[in-house]
């Protein structure tokens, strides 16, 4: 494996002693990506199929102080201007493209927008970016999608948003046996379509999607054709900015859960692009 590889392949969400921001090379930002993990308690209401994060160990905190994110991320952010982050492993295996902070990713071991003071966390964040003149840096949320409508999550995409921002939020299914079956969540699907539809219709939106092996199949026909639907709904009510594909990349705690072939999620991609002419489809095979 060589060490270009080992770059894109390391996308743990911890670095060095600090608590909750920390770099990655990720393919989907074209760049260095700096994560803030607002849930170091690993709370999600989600429990998807393929979810990295081990819940079997205990949780290295259970609160999030603002001041310290800030902090952290303020340290995030000299390292990458200076260079030095590329002296330190993996990221002096990065190339020269690659060395680019594209933007600041909300995200993290759990959902986001749990956290009641993540427009508190937002607006710390953005200040931060505009005292170092980092315009050009988008600011992403990564969401399951399931609190998009909350209005404590509305004022803080509004700050996202006014900042630069992408909302790039899941949506693993078409319908809700698919939904139950990978994603495993209380959260009903038309909630999570609702606030979808919703959040589209007032601000442009990634559709991320993340489709599988699980327990020997990959998702059926019917299901891709339900799945299209969304889109197509979504689309008709709101704007979507583009789809991303992919799969199971890393080792996931549930052995059933695999990566779909290149070819299957070349055939999804080629039924997105064919069902909604004109809207960007990205596809990732493997560590995005």
């Amino acid at each position: 494996m060589s060490e270009l590889v080992t770059a894109h392949l390391d996308h743990r969400r911890t670095w060095q002693d600090f608590h909750y921001c920390y770099p990655v090379i990720s393919r989907r930002s074209k760049g260095v990506s700096l994560g803030v993990n607002l849930n170091p308690d690993k709370v999600c209401n989600f429990d998807c199929v393929y979810c990295e994060v081990d819940r079997t160990t205990p949780a290295r905190r259970r609160d999030v102080d603002l001041d310290q994110m800030e902090r952290e991320m303020e340290v995030l952010l000299e390292l990458t201007r200076s260079g030095e982050l590329f002296r330190t492993p993996p990221f002096d295996s990065a190339d020269a493209g690659q060395r680019r902070l594209n933007d600041i990713a909300f995200s993290g071991d759990g959902e986001p927008t749990t956290l009641r003071e993540f427009p508190r966390a937002v607006e710390r964040i953005a200040a931060l970016k505009a005292r170092r003149g980092l315009d050009d840096v988008k600011l992403v949320l990564i969401t399951d999608s399931s609190r998009l409508q909350a209005p404590e999550i509305l004022e803080g995409l509004g700050l996202l948003m006014a900042n630069n921002g992408e909302i790039w939020a899941k949506l693993d299914a078409g319908t809700e046996a698919y939904y139950r079956e990978v994603n495993r969540s209380k959260v009903p699907f038309s909630r999570i379509l609702d606030n979808l539809a919703a959040t589209a219709a007032r601000w442009p939106i990634v559709i991320q999607t993340l489709f599988l092996e699980w327990r020997g199949r990959g998702p059926s026909d019917g299901e891709v054709e339900a799945y299209l639907q969304c889109l197509r709904t979504l689309r008709e009510r709101g704007t979507l900015q583009a789809v991303q594909l992919y799969t199971v990349a890393r080792p996931t705690p549930e052995p059933e859960a695999k990566p779909l072939a290149a070819r299957d999620l070349d055939r999804l991609a080629a039924g997105v692009l064919d069902g909604l002419p004109g809207l960007p489809v990205e596809v990732f095979y493997g560590p995005a």
